[in-house]
């Protein structure tokens, strides 16, 4: 679970970041190529992030199911 945590924080920051240098970037006089590749960052970390949102989804709800047979098969034990 930490990696999640420490990819999503880097993810974060280069959108951040990207957003931030993309914008100064252009203010500065630069209008082509930092601007571009800013772009570009942003959007490659906008499409990671969902795909990392959708993947720890998709994990969360494995976990619990596994933990709701776990707890459904010692009620059924404790029955018996």
């Amino acid at each position: 679970m930490v990696k999640h945590i420490i990819f999503s924080v880097i993810l974060n920051v280069m959108i951040i970041a990207s957003v931030a240098i993309g914008y100064y970037g252009y203010k500065a006089g630069n209008y082509y190529f930092i601007p571009l590749v800013c772009a570009a960052a942003f959007g490659l970390s906008v499409y990671y992030k969902i795909k990392h949102i959708k993947f720890v989804r998709e994990e969360m709800r494995q976990k619990a199911e596994d933990n709701l047979k776990a707890s459904s098969k010692k009620k059924t034990k404790l029955n018996k």
